[in-house]
């Protein structure tokens, strides 16, 4: 087709000529960034560049001796010696510090013993603590939250103690009740589904082990069902607030109904080298065909085992750290950046490896603030007591997210407002509050998702950092007006910009 007989064709293909030149003219020569956003960006990369060089491997290794000289489990006297250390280290950088002190039940062991029992009449006392443990203030190994009992019958191994497991030994005949399960640890069970499903199938007592290289180490941890202090499930602990009595069946139902104890694996492979009766059920096999680990009977017995374990629940106070970085701009919002600080034993690894590396970032958070540096939002940093119990550290762990299973229980703020309604005997309308809520979530949910999009730009020019800030700025002031009372009586509660 000739462009010579269509004028309109000919001027539509000048004007797109002209704007593709425009176009390429533009990419290929933008506007240098303004001095304003350079400067912003080469601070911000000199913060940046100064936190990451201020990292030292020696101030973490003094960091991480010091923490593990002595072994703090929760709730004792050396746990409180940690705290303090934390607290002093804060203290010394000019960061606010704040300690809180939570009165919860801890679990204490107070003896236990363990023998096997031969048809020769041959009695031989299993070892329970570690080699060279005696004597240097690490607990025995134990259970917390296990209930005190005695127990006397057949061994029998359990495998990970699964329902599948007990299915595949009762297809073999196995019968387990009466007899002392022996376990190891996997799979993704918890102890206490452990210990439970054991007493549900007649099981009188649980040895658990965990397989790894050193086998003569002993895994301590929790069997309670659930997180948080047992006397106050589902709010927070704190002095002088509820708490349920220890019979209470609220607090009863989170222990287990049998006693259990942890063993090494070197303890655990002298038992199993000693059943008889059926053999290693075949989906059982893969894991023990390498290596001395490989079982070939599962029991129950001819070998006997006498358990007796013996433990206190008390009352213990616990000790939380925290460091507090005022933020500038968003000062009510914050950041929370911790880990816990109490160990069954020293903790080298879990957890004072993170509580190290927690006061090396607070040193050189302490560094860029002396540098000028300071967060737009409040950095909270966080050194916890008693996780190793079940998150009593957390006031109200388990229903971190209340307000959710609250809505999807009660069909969110609709009901809610129903429920007033009729308390109030219709004497006064929700309905513009209920509405100011609707419509604060929208634009909350509006503004996030904006933001989401602008976080996968990796553009840096100035025009994108203030679109951040802007949308940043507008959620929070979306926030402070449907919070603050005044603003809502000024709005009548009917909208919010």
């Amino acid at each position: 087709m000739s462009l010579h007989g269509k004028p309109t064709c000919t001027l539509l293909f000048i004007l797109t000529l002209s704007l593709l030149a425009l176009y390429t003219t533009h990419l290929h020569h933008r506007h240098p960034p303004s001095s304003a956003a350079k400067n912003y960006r080469n601070t911000l990369l000199y913060y940046r560049n100064t936190f990451l060089s201020a990292a030292s491997n020696y101030t973490v290794s003094a960091y991480l001796r010091h923490l593990t000289l002595r072994p703090h489990l929760a709730g004792t006297p050396l746990s409180l010696s940690a705290a303090v250390y934390v607290q002093t280290q804060f203290q010394s950088l000019g960061l606010t510090t704040h300690v809180t002190n939570f009165s919860a039940l801890l679990s204490y062991p107070a003896r236990s013993s363990l023998s096997a029992h031969f048809s020769n009449g041959t009695v031989l006392p299993i070892p329970l603590s570690e080699p060279n443990a005696a004597g240097n203030g690490v607990v025995m190994p134990y259970h917390a939250y296990s209930p005190s009992g005695a127990a006397y019958g057949e061994a029998v191994f359990l495998n990970y103690g699964r329902g599948q497991d007990y299915r595949a030994l009762g297809a073999q005949g196995v019968e387990v009740k009466g007899c002392v399960g022996l376990v190891r640890r996997g799979s993704g069970m918890s102890r206490h589904e452990v210990v439970a499903s054991a007493a549900a199938h007649g099981v009188s007592a649980v040895l658990m082990y965990t397989e790894g290289e050193f086998k003569e180490g002993v895994e301590r941890g929790t069997v309670m069902n659930g997180l948080g202090d047992p006397l106050s499930p589902g709010w927070a602990g704190i002095d002088g607030g509820e708490k349920l009595d220890l019979n209470d069946p609220r607090v009863t139902e989170k222990f287990p109904g049998v006693p259990s104890l942890p063993v090494s694996e070197a303890a655990a492979e002298s038992i199993l080298a000693s059943l008889e009766g059926a053999r290693v059920p075949y989906e059982w096999r893969e894991s023990f065909k390498s290596g001395a680990r490989r079982i070939r009977r599962v029991g129950p017995g001819p070998i006997l085992l006498n358990f007796t374990y013996e433990g206190e629940l008390k009352m213990a106070t616990i000790h939380n750290v925290f460091a507090v970085i005022k933020g500038s701009d968003e000062p009510d919002r914050l950041v929370l950046l911790g880990n816990h600080r109490d160990a069954w034993t020293y903790g080298a690894v879990d957890p004072n490896s993170g509580t190290a590396a927690l006061l090396d970032i607070a040193r050189r958070f302490a560094l860029l603030m002396r540098l000028g540096w300071n967060p737009r939002r409040t950095i909270v940093l966080c050194s916890w007591d008693a996780e190793e119990f079940g998150m009593v550290k957390d006031p109200d762990s388990e229903n971190a997210r209340l307000y959710e299973r609250w809505t999807a229980a009660n069909n969110g703020v609709d009901e809610y407002k129903n429920v007033l309604n009729t308390l109030l005997e219709e004497t006064i309308s929700l309905h513009p509050i209920a509405a100011a809520i609707q419509e604060f979530i929208i634009a909350a949910n509006e503004t996030e998702e904006e933001i989401k999009k602008l976080r996968l730009n990796n553009n840096l020019d100035e025009s994108t950092v203030l679109r951040r800030r802007m949308l940043n700025d507008r959620l929070m002031l979306t926030e402070a007006g449907f919070l603050d009372l005044e603003g809502l009586l000024e709005g009548n509660g009917s909208s919010i910009s």
